[in-house]
């Protein structure tokens, strides 16, 4: 759970966050952008961290579903970490 949810907060809701916004706001193109964080992902893979691999191998990955844990009745910040928050799968942009 660690590993995804890890996954989850840096790797998807900031890095994959921003690069939606820079493509929404046409600051860049997003499959530009995509393309250089696979390799910044495939260097850094080197080091032995095992996120980066994470990122790049899994066909799918989870996304906690903010509208879903409120109307389960949920709250992020009560209870464990694995029943505190709704996640769903997502089609990874990142795996090749």
């Amino acid at each position: 759970v660690t590993d995804e949810r890890f996954a989850y907060y840096l790797g998807i809701n900031n890095v994959l966050g921003l690069i939606g916004a820079f493509g929404a706001q046409r600051l860049a193109d997003e499959q530009d952008l995509l393309t250089l964080l696979r390799h910044f992902l495939t260097e850094t893979a080197k080091l032995g961290s095992p996120l980066p691999a994470y990122l790049l191998e899994h066909r799918q990955l989870r996304c906690k579903a903010n509208l879903l844990t409120r109307l389960h009745g949920l709250d992020e910040l009560v209870g464990p970490v694995d029943t505190q928050s709704v996640y769903v799968s997502i089609a990874n942009p990142l795996h090749a």
